[in-house]
């Protein structure tokens, strides 16, 4: 790869990295190919900081689109860098390592207070509950189904005697 590396290679590369949403196909070895490249070309210093400055603003552009792959539930394109699949690799596990689950908070309480003035509602046991006046407490032993929909959608708190 080493021999197809110019400052117009990486300047068109920055240019279409810009002009999609989507993460163009990189060599594995792109950015290790590219400084090795810098290292020993014969260019003059403004060209070659200049191709530095470029091949920053690659690296930042594909990394906010690493970033909204992984939001976005996306899976990489088959050919990138080896760096930026560890970086995918790396966020997605800390993403899993805190998934924010709303079903975890729940303790086992099942005394539940109303946080807002409540219409007759259907909750997902198909049991309907209501109406409710705020702060009011329910006792919710049978469905923990039903407690994590009230909680998860800011209807009801976890009520502590």
């Amino acid at each position: 790869m080493g021999e197809d590396i110019s400052y117009d290679y990486i300047w068109n590369l920055c240019q279409k990295e810009k002009q999609t949403n989507q993460l163009l196909q990189l060599p594995k070895t792109f950015y290790d190919d590219t400084i090795n490249y810098l290292a020993r070309s014969q260019l003059a210093e403004p060209q070659k900081t200049n191709m530095e400055k470029l091949l920053v603003d690659l690296l930042e552009k594909r990394k906010q689109k690493i970033f909204m792959y992984l939001a976005y539930n996306k899976t990489l394109p088959p050919q990138i860098d080896s760096s930026e699949q560890e970086l995918y690799n790396a966020l997605l596990e800390a993403a899993a390592k805190h998934r924010m689950d709303p079903a975890r908070k729940i303790k086992s309480n099942k005394l539940l207070r109303s946080l807002t003035d409540i219409p007759e509602i259907v909750l997902p046991s198909g049991r309907k509950l209501g109406p409710l006046k705020k702060n009011e407490i329910l006792d919710m032993q049978d469905s923990a189904a039903d407690v994590t929909y009230l909680i998860s959608n800011a209807i009801c708190e976890n009520y502590n005697r």
